[in-house]
């Protein structure tokens, strides 16, 4: 059984029961902190740090439908049930990171009985915010 570990992943989950819970989720994923797998940035166990301006890095991906997904996570939990091995992983507002990776399509907690594929057509519609106009329509 899920049991949320925040405000965000309790409006995901609710969001799938009451699509009217949908522009809140929207909302909050937008200012949550997300992570993402990030194999080849150098970091000890349990330390943080923060990117360089520029610098590149190198973000897991998964094929799923035929597409190419980056795996985002809503808590480390959801991280620690995904991968059995210690992975290093960034994390930062959603926001910051679909406008870093533009045109990407995210899988929120893949493999979780909570998940949501969000393809980069929903990302754009989030981002300009047309997507809550479409879901008043949709009432």
């Amino acid at each position: 059984m899920f049991e949320p570990e925040n405000g965000l992943e309790a409006l995901m989950q609710a969001a799938g029961k009451d699509p009217g819970v949908a522009p809140a989720f929207y909302r909050a994923l937008l200012e949550a902190e997300i992570y993402i797998l990030t194999p080849e940035v150098p970091i000890k166990p349990g330390r943080r740090r923060s990117l360089k301006a520029q610098e590149e890095i190198n973000v897991a991906t998964v094929e799923f439908q035929g597409m190419r997904w980056h795996p985002a996570f809503t808590s480390k939990k959801r991280i620690s049930d995904y991968v059995k091995e210690p992975e290093t992983c960034l994390g930062a507002a959603a926001r910051n990171l679909f406008e870093i990776l533009p045109n990407s399509n995210f899988w929120l907690n893949p493999l979780s009985e909570c998940q949501k594929p969000l393809p980069a057509t929903e990302i754009a519609l989030l981002l300009n915010g047309t997507i809550f106009e479409t879901l008043k329509k949709v009432k």
